[in-house]
């Protein structure tokens, strides 16, 4: 595989760990068995992690558990927060890069290590103009719930001291074309727009409307100017999800790494790559990481 401005970087087998969120259940869908399916088996070497709530009982073989907060979980709502939050991306901080795989996405090969020697910060499935996703007007990266994230780059973004709206040119936008009386009553907010809490982007990611992902796409060279988002052509040959047959014509009729969403965008696409059965022991993973709670 050909990559794009590739740093070297050196091996270490705290390169990268696979990072599975649950919700708070402990059985799996016939889909997500799948899913689980062809983690272990293309990507069974690597440390890997299920991310669970505190309160759940629950144990896998070959995989470590970090838990977090309740609120963290049950809703995409509550998924986002957890992918806002510092301390999910702290509880993985002896790793260069973290792989999301959500029960819902499937890796057809091994080919982790290239990818984080790529060095860049993150790589998701490319969004595609079409039926599934009319609200994208052009073709960008990506869906989170397989992508390839540079810890220390997410964090950079997430403790950012820029501002969500330069103080200024809020006020002059807000107040200067309108009478004295009303600049009067609103003066508190001049001040209140230079206090990060309310002009950062916690605040910023609090009120986004959509999902972590799309905030990353769109904000993350925002509030870190070196953050580096793969490109649509790359991202391609990384992940599919919507309109796979689509994508697979402009990846030169070329399988990804991965895809997200198999079994909702065009399952019939997908079923000829799909494992029929469990081709190594779950169990067999040597290189099995500890428990830890977030």
């Amino acid at each position: 595989m050909k990559h794009q401005n590739i740093r070297p970087l050196a091996y270490t087998s705290k390169m990268v760990a696979v990072v599975v969120p649950l919700s708070n259940r402990t059985d799996f869908t016939p889909e997500e068995e799948i899913s689980l399916r062809h983690l272990m088996h293309f990507l069974g070497r690597y440390d890997k992690y299920f991310v669970i709530p505190k309160s759940l009982q629950f144990e896998y073989p070959g995989f470590g558990l970090k838990r977090f907060n309740d609120r963290f979980f049950g809703s995409t709502a509550a998924h986002k927060k957890l992918m806002f939050s510092p301390r999910f991306y702290k509880a993985f901080r002896e790793y260069r890069y973290m792989l999301i795989y959500h029960l819902d996405a499937l890796v057809f090969s091994d080919q982790l290590m290239e990818w984080c020697q790529t060095d860049l910060d993150y790589i998701g499935a490319p969004w595609i103009q079409c039926e599934d996703a009319p609200w994208i007007q052009e073709p960008r990266v990506g869906n989170g719930g397989f992508s390839l994230r540079k810890i220390e780059s997410f964090l950079k973004v997430l403790y950012s001291s820029e501002y969500w709206v330069e103080p200024t040119k809020y006020w002059r936008d807000l107040c200067v074309a309108k009478p004295k009386y009303f600049q009067f009553m609103n003066f508190p907010k001049k001040y209140i727009k230079r206090l990060k809490t309310f002009n950062g982007v916690r605040r910023h990611m609090a009120c986004y409307p959509w999902n972590d992902d799309d905030f990353i796409s769109q904000y993350a060279t925002k509030y870190y100017s070196k953050f580096r988002i793969a490109s649509f052509e790359f991202g391609l040959r990384f992940a599919f999800e919507v309109d796979p047959r689509r994508c697979f014509e402009l990846n030169n009729r070329t399988l990804p790494f991965g895809c997200h969403a198999w079994h909702r965008y065009d399952r019939d696409f997908w079923e000829p790559y799909l494992l029929k059965e469990i081709l190594i022991d779950k169990g067999r993973d040597s290189h099995l990481p500890s428990e830890g709670a977030g």
